[in-house]
């Protein structure tokens, strides 16, 4: 960029800052007058005519800057300056046209992405249910799954229902235990995953930027948010309500599919971040541990471990929640509810004695088991983990030892001594 036209950018934003649209404009024309692919001072541009009131220029401006972003793959860019054509003029349906062939003739109508953690390497202890015909394949996740396998009139009917939102930095898209209604798409900025700690502390999980999404552990488990999501510079989200996303599976059942692929990849990852399991482990040992572990999903009301019976292995709940009860002279008494990311299984596995204790779902979960065989040969590779498990194994069986004395009970806030 030569210091004139540096300068002539300098000049128009000042000008904008104050105002003096008109003015601003005459500059942004002599810029792409020298620059006719700059698409960001086009886009300002195009700001600037629609704050004057000239909606036909800054809709022609608009249409260049969606159409010069598409041809360069920036799809979710594209579509937030559709958007701004749209609330200028409804009717207007020619450049979401366009979008729609150009992102079907990209890559196949699908794109990779790089993930942290391919789940695909977690084995299912019964089939998966098959996504039906058309459905996208686990190890071609496409970078804006719920687009992948829209037909073009499909995917002009989402982008017009979706929302667009504008988030200023340290503003709270999503918060942690509220009810989740949507799911969100980062066109353009870069937000925090933060998630409370038993200790009341904020934990940060990860840093998401363009493209990524959001928000779907909720809106698909029909569960409270387990994570804040803030924003940590301007950014630009697209939003995708419950009712949006059922119109579309009704007619997409694959689009349901993958992004159900995705969430689990989320919990996941969660899970390396938060497990005590895990905490004391490398990365590397993280990732070759997790892929040892077998994923099943139950419904509510599944015994897990049978009190008596001989235990077959260290429990990981994935999502969900499960109640520990024992069998004692008095009747069954209520020992423990676990949920997200806690373990279970580990006394039996560690004593060889049967399992103290029934285990069942209180509702539909995903449970990772790692099984007996495999436990002992990672615990030979790695005794760190040996160590960690022995000690909650030790602890747990306190806890238990004194509800059944009757000096702890449980209720709804947990456990507390009476």
């Amino acid at each position: 960029m030569s210091d004139k036209i540096r300068k002539l950018k300098d000049d128009a934003a000042t000008l904008t800052a104050k105002g003096k649209f008109d003015k601003a404009i005459e500059l942004y024309n002599e810029i792409l007058a020298a620059e006719p692919d700059d698409l960001q001072t086009l886009l300002r541009a195009g700001d600037a005519y629609r704050r004057l009131g000239k909606d036909t220029e800054a809709v022609e401006a608009y249409e260049k800057v969606a159409r010069g972003y598409g041809n360069d793959g920036l799809l979710l860019k594209a579509i937030a300056v559709c958007k701004m054509i749209l609330e200028i003029d409804e009717a207007h349906s020619s450049t979401q046209a366009l979008l729609a062939d150009l992102y079907a003739k990209k890559s196949g109508g699908r794109a990779k992405l790089n993930l942290v953690l391919d789940t695909s390497a977690i084995a299912a202890e019964s089939p998966a249910p098959s996504a039906g015909e058309g459905a996208a394949q686990e190890k071609d996740l496409p970078v804006i799954p719920l687009f992948s396998d829209l037909s073009k009139n499909a995917f002009i009917q989402l982008m017009e229902q979706m929302t667009m939102h504008t988030v200023a930095p340290g503003a709270y898209i999503i918060r942690e235990g509220e009810v989740g209604h949507s799911f969100f798409i980062i066109s353009q900025g870069r937000v925090k995953v933060s998630k409370l700690t038993e200790s009341g502390e904020q934990m940060v999980l990860a840093h998401l930027e363009d493209n990524a999404f959001f928000g779907e552990m909720a809106l698909l488990s029909n569960s409270p948010r387990n994570a804040s999501i803030i924003a940590e510079e301007e950014t630009t989200v697209f939003e995708v309500s419950k009712e949006v996303l059922d119109k579309v599976c009704e007619n997409y059942v694959s689009v349901r599919h993958v992004l159900i692929k995705f969430y689990k990849q989320r919990l996941l990852s969660n899970l390396l971040a938060v497990s005590p399991v895990f905490r004391p482990l490398s990365p590397a040992q993280r990732k070759d541990l997790i892929e040892k572990f077998k994923s099943r999903e139950v419904p509510e009301g599944t015994v897990l471990l049978q009190q008596g019976d001989k235990g077959d292995g260290l429990y990981l709940i994935l999502s969900g929640e499960v109640k520990v009860e024992c069998q004692t002279e008095k009747g069954l008494l209520l020992l423990n509810k676990l949920k997200d990311n806690d373990v279970f299984g580990e006394i039996s596995l560690l004593t060889q004695e049967p399992v103290s204790a029934t285990i069942t779902t209180t509702k539909n979960s995903i449970i990772l088991r790692l099984p007996r065989k495999s436990f002992t040969e990672v615990a030979m590779s790695i005794p760190q983990l040996l160590i960690h498990v022995s000690e909650l194994a030790e602890e747990r069986r306190r806890i238990n030892d004194a509800v059944l004395r009757g000096e702890m009970v449980y209720r709804d806030d947990g456990l507390v001594v009476v």
